[in-house]
């Protein structure tokens, strides 16, 4: 009755919550989900007493030895309503563990509760923000990947595209898409198949969104016409990866491009300075800010970055200021009295504009 990529987003949750190793074992007493996940698929012999007494099993190290399966812990029977569903355990001394596995099985029972309560478009949802989130983290798996589309039904197939839309302005943890009751509204406002299509919110309320093949050129064309028409909306084109491990190392890239605020359809090929940048060790960021152009006043700052936006055309920087050309003259001429670097020139234009993306980068998220 207990989905075994439902178990281990309950196991994972848990374990990162109270910090201890947790098991959840199905009716048959086979490992379906636990913190060290070489341990799934195997037989849980520990499990099998508690199923066929309905009562906590306690495992001391001694007495592991002698159970096939199954490691020093606490074994309590997982309960739905009257039935008993499963098995959660907790590995270690039950002379430590003992208190907290009692907590941990109910902990679990609320949580296969709530599944039943939610039902399959809600546990659907649950699935597509875990899968977002392991992709974020570098721990998806083929394995995984295939098992969490199969569970909310969906088959992306490669080459996967990958998107991230974000809001321009700073409103923390806002959904760009309204945060609606119902998830199935993104799809509906992009137009996207849920059966081709993964689309989720990050803890942030970054959206990301995976599609395979022709899906994701369909997709980059809704995408870039909503940020064209809502300009309080930016999007990050990531690319397309052949492959799971090519797309891990996309998302990857895009966390470190997210560093900087979106405007428009953006592509991370454009990024790809920022992007490198961002792998710097942030003490190094901050030691060659300082260096460059910790010196110069944020007017002159502003400048730079509004001269370096426009390709270094001093008739353009100075219509965006809405300064005249003399008065911009005059600053570019500041920043070179103060930093040793004119920005006129090419060699050292490249030095500060650097030092504008490491600045950038080191400011708070």
């Amino acid at each position: 009755m207990i989905d075994g990529v439902v178990a281990q987003a309950i196991v994972d949750d848990i374990a990162e919550r109270l910090g201890v190793p947790v098991n959840v074992m199905d009716d048959q007493g086979v490992i379906i989900a636990s913190s060290d996940r070489s341990r799934v698929g195997s037989l849980h012999e520990g499990a099998l007493r508690v199923l066929r007494t309905g009562r906590l099993f306690a495992v001391t190290s001694e007495e592991a030895h002698a159970l096939r399966g199954t490691l020093a812990g606490v074994n309590l029977p997982l309960r739905l309503g009257d039935e008993v569903v499963g098995v959660v355990g907790v590995s270690g001394e039950p002379s430590i563990v003992g208190e907290i596995a009692q907590a941990i099985a109910r902990m679990a029972e609320l949580m296969v509760i709530q599944q039943a309560f939610l039902g399959e478009a809600g546990w659907h949802h649950r699935v597509r923000l875990q899968m977002v989130e392991d992709l974020r983290a570098g721990l998806l798996t083929e394995a995984g990947w295939r098992q969490r589309q199969q569970l909310v039904g969906c088959r992306v197939e490669p080459p996967y595209h990958l998107f991230v839309i974000d809001q321009v302005t700073s409103r923390p943890a806002r959904d760009p898409l309204d945060a609606p009751e119902d998830p199935s509204e993104r799809y509906r406002r992009l137009e996207a198949d849920e059966a081709e299509t993964i689309i989720a919110p990050d803890t942030k309320g970054i959206l990301w969104a995976v599609a395979g093949g022709s899906a994701g050129i369909a997709l980059r064309h809704r995408i870039s016409a909503l940020c064209q028409k809502e300009k309080d909306i930016g999007a990050l084109d990531v690319g397309h990866a052949d492959n799971l491990p090519a797309l891990l190392e996309l998302a990857a890239q895009a966390g470190f491009a997210l560093r900087r605020p979106l405007r428009g359809m953006v592509l991370l090929s454009s990024l790809e300075l920022p992007v490198l940048l961002a792998r710097l060790d942030p003490g190094t960021r901050s030691d060659a800010v300082a260096r460059i152009v910790g010196s110069l006043p944020e007017e002159l700052l502003h400048t730079l970055r509004v001269y370096f936006g426009h390709d270094r055309n001093v008739g353009d920087a100075a219509s965006a200021l809405n300064v005249h050309r003399n008065t911009l003259a005059y600053r570019l001429g500041r920043v070179e009295h103060l930093t040793g670097r004119d920005p006129r020139a090419f060699q050292d234009a490249v030095v500060l504009q650097v030092a504008l993306h490491l600045q950038e980068l080191s400011a708070p998220e």
